[in-house]
């Protein structure tokens, strides 16, 4: 079960999230449950469920067929910081299934890099071959691998951060932090202005997006089963109360008990043999 926030941290709804539960699973339950209506209705953009990753100070939507049981699991189980939460953005269009690019796009610009905590360079970066590359010259010549969208997504920086630029954002990998040797190869912080940064985050989201549409076919298959709301809206508090409801089983358990009375089933044996005979 998992606390999934809506528009902010003082109301939530508690969610049973299964291997197979996608995001939009969550969103049809959690509207369906009238907890998206109200003042946040008339905000611009649509419904979108949001990674919250309190560790490192950062967010972004999880599109409508992603897997948050995934996302979970990146997490670090000691801290347990992160958290689900429902808010309306206008990437929702963006990211939409049929908004999906036909081709992977391509971008490239100027970026002020992290390369140390507290150390800021300037680089060209490039997003190509779906993947994120970093060199001193606009030419590109001496451009070296950042890392691949097949398990890095763009994050919003949402923590304060003493950046040259007024737009800070992040490429953090999917997987956990535990996988990776040099923690440093985790996490890439980049800054630039508000409108190149926007840019930016489209670009790479996009491209993640077709990415996982190639790569992980499985997630645009058959709608898995609905994730199932425990906790009910209580329209007198700021969150939602809690009254436990046992799942309904997946098969009928009756259709698996053998029949009553004597077994029916017929010898496979020669009538007379000696294996018949030995069988009854």
């Amino acid at each position: 079960q998992h606390r999934v926030f809506v528009g902010d941290m003082q109301r939530f709804n508690t969610v049973e999230i299964g291997p197979q539960t996608r995001a939009r699973d969550i969103l049809d339950l959690v509207e369906a449950q009238g907890e998206l209506r109200g003042e946040a209705a008339a905000e611009p953009g649509g419904w979108m469920l949001w990674e919250i990753a309190q560790d490192f100070g950062m967010k972004r939507p999880l599109r409508d067929y992603e897997l948050p049981a995934e996302v979970y699991a990146s997490w670090n189980s000691n801290t347990r910081l992160n958290s689900f939460m429902i808010k309306k953005t206008p990437l929702a269009s963006l990211l939409a299934s049929k908004a999906m690019p036909s081709s992977s796009p391509m971008y490239s610009g100027h970026v002020q890099w992290e390369s140390k905590r507290g150390k800021w360079n300037k680089r060209w970066m490039e997003l190509k071959e779906h993947s994120l590359w970093l060199s001193k010259r606009d030419n590109g010549k001496d451009s070296t691998f950042l890392c691949s969208l097949s398990n890095f997504d763009c994050y919003y920086v949402a923590r304060t951060h003493k950046a040259p630029k007024p737009f800070v954002f992040a490429l953090k990998s999917t997987d956990n932090l535990t996988l990776f040797e040099n923690p440093a190869d985790y996490l890439h912080v980049f800054s630039c202005n508000e409108n190149e940064g926007q840019r930016w985050m489209e670009r790479v989201l996009l491209a993640r997006s077709y990415v996982l549409h190639k790569e992980r076919t499985v997630l645009f298959g058959a709608a898995a089963a609905p994730a199932a709301v425990t906790g009910s809206p209580n329209q007198n508090s700021s969150k939602a109360t809690s009254s436990s409801r046992a799942a309904a089983p997946l098969i009928n358990v009756n259709t698996l008990q053998a029949p009553a009375g004597p077994s029916t089933t017929k010898n496979p044996f020669q009538s007379g043999s000696l294996l018949a005979k030995a069988s009854t």
